[in-house]
């Protein structure tokens, strides 16, 4: 798996992240130059076949093991994604149990945060202080005063930001407001 500061540097270099949901995200994100690879909506049994064609293809996987059908929200998934990948596979998650087992297992781990109030807000910032993911993962996308907020207060964690990314302008103002990449499942942004 790569360092904590290959991450970075791929996310600085190539900042628009795939983020599949299903067979036909699959074949054509594997065409594609991105190295990053959210894994949004898979179940136990169909996993395997998504990160082989992943990684044969020298993609970076990153699970999203809260939507994974048949894993459990219980840190035993850590376990058995190491056991079946080493540590070939990130993960995202908004549970800080499973973040804590992911870093101390040596898996790179992206937080996923919702931004739903001023009160969110403040909570999540002192999450990430405590928790120090190696990346968060701002939804919805589109709030870049938000991420203004969040990367003026924890500058060195890189922030990416997803839900609801239509557009290349929105691509942009992630960018310009401090954001690091954005995740998106809109294929037509994928080359950006």
């Amino acid at each position: 798996m790569v360092s904590k500061r290959q991450l970075t540097n791929i996310l600085e270099n190539t900042p628009v992240i795939p983020a599949i949901k299903n067979e036909q995200g699959l074949r054509k994100v594997i065409e594609t130059d991105n190295k990053i690879v959210f894994i949004l909506n898979a179940d136990i049994l169909g996993i395997r076949n998504i990160i082989e064609t992943l990684k044969k293809h020298d993609k970076i996987p990153f699970i999203h093991v809260d939507m994974i059908t048949g894993f459990a929200s219980n840190p035993i998934v850590i376990d058995y994604l190491v056991s079946q990948y080493k540590n070939e596979c990130g993960i995202i998650t908004t549970k800080s149990s499973m973040i804590k087992k992911a870093m101390e297992s040596d898996v790179r781990v992206i937080q996923r945060l919702f931004v739903l109030d001023s009160l969110s807000i403040e909570t999540n910032i002192q999450q990430i202080k405590k928790i120090r993911p190696d990346a968060v993962e701002i939804m919805p996308g589109i709030i870049p005063r938000v991420i203004k907020r969040i990367k003026s207060e924890i500058p060195e964690i890189p922030i990416i930001a997803g839900g609801l990314i239509e557009s290349k302008e929105d691509i942009m103002d992630v960018l310009k407001s401090g954001g690091i990449a954005v995740s998106t499942s809109k294929e037509s942004l994928w080359d950006i």
